[in-house]
């Protein structure tokens, strides 16, 4: 039998193994997708840990999206020359090798530097997951496979809190970082044997540079600039200076893309309004929707003295009832075809959001379960119809291109929640004279700054509500 797996085309093996291969993918993308917001849960803990405020902790979440927004798109261009299998497998060595630092880390720097070596290994991961899936699989079973890839995606965010709950409280907060290393060790032995697509050296690696160094300038003067207002009282001088250094490097992005023979980012799209305004609600709605999952931990060990399990199984409500829902509102999509479903959901959201802040003010649970319950409902009516907008909006040709951007966009929303949330506390915070551990602040102090940040997002929703809306 081994004799006729080697005797066959890498193309026929890899369609042979297909269900395999894919099972592969997922893994590696759950890996990637489920350090996103593990971290949310254990950041109250290490930020205690390490004895530092809260705004230079975030940078523990802050940097593993930026690199991954920074690089992605770069090893997709590369993935042509190195090959999709060889940056997977490279990929998941260094989100392994990173992990394992992550969990040693003695201090909060050698914390952040590990995150970003693991970003550049979940980037690997990441930018060529959906194009191994289109290789192997035929035009018939795509959507069945990119079914799967959605399901991963909700696990995640499912299995996420929970899963850093009760890592954080039965071994200690390394191991919501150490956990990923076994996995990736087993998964890399399967990976070596089946992932032998025919792809390496298929193309050149015609990238640009020039764009590549500023959109990584461009990435960093924009955390810069976000963490020194995260870091109250502000140094407006050196605020000032971050948000022009970002501004110079936006506007010389811009200049070369618009020259590059091979640009990083077809700016053509910016015209397109049918693209733009659905791209830039889901920014909007990723932002607000990360604002909660910032300040949820936070709020109820600070303000109900819950343990991290605890708030783990809380963080379950919303993901549960949008995976619940996703396939009737998919059907009533589908049966019922209209272009408000995305306009509708986020404003819903964002009364849900105004409702959690007023459980969140009154330290009411009820109110606050049933706003999250609301909220995941309201999100299965925004993604999927939002997502079709965007895609449909460009011809076929560039449907690579609204994939990636896709990606950018998500992870860009990721970064701004965590940002916009830090800085909605630690302003207040700092505005009525308080300059102690921000779970130190106590019931007295704490549920008006929650709930006022969860207005807030509500807000940010009923904008993402006005774009879609206008489209």
């Amino acid at each position: 039998m081994p004799e006729t797996i080697d005797r066959t085309t890498p193309a026929d093996f890899a369609y042979a193994h297909r269900g395999v291969i894919l099972l592969i993918v997922l893994v590696g993308q759950f890996m990637a997708v489920i350090d996103n917001n593990i971290v949310a849960i254990a950041l109250p803990t290490i930020t205690r840990a390490f004895h530092v405020p809260l705004g230079q902790s975030q940078w523990i979440a802050t940097a593993y999206i930026i690199t991954i927004i920074a690089t992605v798109l770069i090893f997709g261009t590369l993935s042509s020359t190195l090959g999709k299998s060889r940056l997977f497998i490279t990929g998941l060595l260094l989100f392994v090798a990173s992990s394992f630092a992550c969990g040693l880390a003695g201090s909060l720097p050698l914390l952040v530097a590990a995150r970003v070596v693991q970003g550049i290994g979940a980037a690997m991961l990441l930018s060529i997951s959906m194009a191994i899936i289109m290789q192997v699989f035929p035009p018939h079973e795509r959507g069945m496979a990119m079914g799967y890839v959605t399901a991963t995606i909700g696990l995640g965010l499912i299995i996420g809190p929970a899963l850093g709950g009760i890592l954080v409280d039965t071994f200690g907060w390394p191991f919501i970082f150490f956990v990923n290393v076994p996995i990736g060790l087993v998964l890399l032995v399967p990976a070596l044997h089946y992932l032998r697509l025919d792809d390496a050296g298929g193309g050149t690696s015609r990238l640009d540079w020039g764009g590549i160094v500023l959109l990584i300038v461009l990435m960093a003067g924009m955390a810069l600039a976000l963490n020194e207002l995260s870091n109250p009282p502000v140094n407006e001088a050196l605020f000032t200076g971050y948000a022009g250094f970002c501004l110079a490097a936006l506007a010389m992005f811009v200049a070369r893309e618009r020259t590059a023979a091979h640009p990083l980012i077809d700016l053509s799209l910016v015209g397109n309004r049918s693209f733009v305004l659905p791209g830039a609600s889901l920014v909007l709605y990723i932002t607000a929707t990360f604002i909660l999952l910032l300040i949820l931990p936070f709020y109820f060990e600070g303000v109900m003295g819950w343990r991290p399990t605890q708030v783990g199984l809380m963080a379950f409500v919303m993901p549960v009832a949008m995976i619940a829902s996703a396939p009737a509102s998919g059907r009533a999509y589908d049966r019922f075809p209209s272009k408000n479903y995305p306009a509708a959901g986020v404003a819903g959201m964002g009364f849900s959001f105004l409702l959690c802040g007023y459980g969140f003010a009154t330290a009411d649970v009820a109110v606050i379960v049933v706003s999250l319950v609301l909220a995941g409902l309201c999100r299965s009516v925004f993604q999927g119809p939002n997502a079709i907008d965007i895609m449909g909006a460009l011809p076929q040709d560039k449907a690579g291109i609204a994939s990636s951007i896709l990606v950018t966009l998500q992870d860009f929303g990721i970064m701004l929640g965590i940002s916009a949330g830090t800085i909605l506390l630690v302003f207040q915070l700092d505005s009525i004279g308080y300059a102690g551990a921000i779970l130190d602040a106590g019931p007295a102090i704490l549920p008006a700054i929650f709930g006022n940040a969860m207005y807030a997002g509500g807000v940010i929703c009923f904008a993402a509500a006005a774009l879609t809306y206008r489209r």
